[in-house]
């Protein structure tokens, strides 16, 4: 696996662990402070676009953005080069997946980690914590830390600040948005553990802000500053900064490299990496495929790196993609995006495993589609603009027959039966 910053991504299954705590905690829905200006292009942006997010609904927008894009699109969109596919590295579940595991709460401390007698599960949008705020979130991370092991926990800061100051923008925005009340605490842990280039830079950073590095408001304020040029400047100083950020070894690498050194440690994750779920096993492989199809990108391209792939990786990737996006909306929203142009893959895979109910469902689809099937997004698209409310309710109805679980089961067992689930 590569593990430089730039070509490792998010993986696709931290949303979901996060949901998965959050629900085991009571907590009906929560925040991290991860950035996601990249996908708006704010490093590069004209004054208009940055006007939007001197609003108040970028936030929002922003904090609901990160939730769905940061979580859907940046194993995607981070991985480059001809290495990014290895199916014989894909059948080892990675000791990284078993951090990631453990590290879910630890990066929402406020959080996950309340004081006696605070509310669980109230809702936090504390996005621009003033000197307050900060003060509480890090007394957060301090009690998080302190119910692990004390010789677990610089592994566990390495972790979180990878969260923290990575994906998907890096640096960015990170100094920011809420995340940034940690700078001096992860600061802190790169020195003690070797990692004097990752804190230089962090150092740097605070330096673009002035003498007086102030709460993530004013910093935010300054970043967005009314004098455009002013704003443009920090923004291209600190995408400058994170192009240099992501040219270091990822600190989830580092931490990982840690583990591996120590037999202690290896005692504690080896465990948790071991007993990683078929539902982990299966998005960590399905990760991986997307990672190497890439079907976000140009469709041409997609359509061929598919077609070198073993069959059942394929058919994996496509049926996991189509899943995604129904669970997400509907088969109509599976159709209307970028997904439905592997359709017809879709189809065969279901059914060569005998979901017949299912792939009645997907043909039912693409028969109310013109012959051939599109599969060039605007071409579809522009067909489907021309329909009327029928044609979308007949789109909609078909999520019922394939939102019953069959497909995920098949997906596990295919892996299995194949000896692709990764061990």
């Amino acid at each position: 696996m590569v593990v430089s910053g730039s070509r490792v991504g998010l993986s696709l299954g931290h949303c979901r662990q996060v949901s998965r705590q959050m629900l085991r905690s009571g907590m009906t829905f929560g925040l991290s402070g991860r950035s996601f200006g990249g996908c708006w292009g704010i490093s590069s942006s004209a004054a208009a676009i940055r006007a939007r997010w001197r609003a108040h609904w970028g936030l929002w927008l922003l904090a609901w953005f990160v939730l769905f894009m940061g979580c859907t699109m940046a194993a995607a969109v981070a991985a480059t080069g001809s290495d990014r596919c290895d199916p014989e590295g894909w059948k080892h579940y990675p000791m990284w997946n078993a951090l990631e595991a453990r590290v879910v709460q630890l990066r929402s401390p406020d959080t996950f980690f309340r004081k006696d007698g605070e509310k669980a599960g109230e809702l936090d949008f504390d996005l621009l914590p003033d000197e307050a705020g900060a003060a509480r979130r890090r007394e957060a991370l301090k009690r998080g830390l302190n119910t692990y092991p004390e010789a677990e926990r610089p592994i566990l800061m390495l972790a979180a600040a990878d969260g923290w100051t990575n994906p998907p923008d890096g640096l960015a925005t990170f100094f920011v948005l809420m995340d940034s009340v940690f700078v001096d605490d992860i600061i802190t842990v790169l020195e003690e553990q070797g990692l004097a280039d990752h804190a230089k830079m962090l150092r740097e950073g605070k330096t673009l802000f002035g003498p007086n590095f102030g709460t993530v408001k004013e910093r935010y304020k300054l970043w967005m500053s009314d004098d455009d040029a002013k704003g443009i400047a920090l923004d291209a100083a600190l995408g400058e900064l994170s192009a240099r950020y992501r040219e270091l070894p990822r600190l989830m690498y580092e931490a990982v490299e840690r583990i591996k050194a120590s037999p202690a440690l290896e005692a504690i994750y080896e465990p948790i990496r071991a007993a990683a779920s078929d539902d982990d096993r299966l998005q960590f492989l399905a990760d991986s495929v997307t990672i190497c199809a890439d079907p976000f990108g140009d469709m041409t391209g997609t359509l061929e790196r598919f077609s070198q792939l073993p069959k059942a990786y394929g058919q994996i990737m496509a049926v996991r993609y189509f899943e995604e996006e129904m669970l997400n909306g509907s088969v109509h929203q599976a159709f209307f995006n970028s997904s439905g142009y592997l359709m017809p893959e879709v189809l065969e895979a279901l059914q060569e495993w005998g979901l017949t109910e299912q792939a009645a469902a997907v043909k039912k689809g693409m028969d109310m589609f013109p012959s051939p099937y599109p599969r060039d997004l605007t071409e579809r698209r522009e067909f489907m603009g021309k329909q009327g409310e029928d044609f979308d309710n007949t789109l909609y109805d078909l999520t019922g027959p394939v939102d019953d679980g069959a497909m995920h089961d098949a997906m596990i067992r295919v892996a299995r039966e194949k000896g692709i689930l990764p061990q």
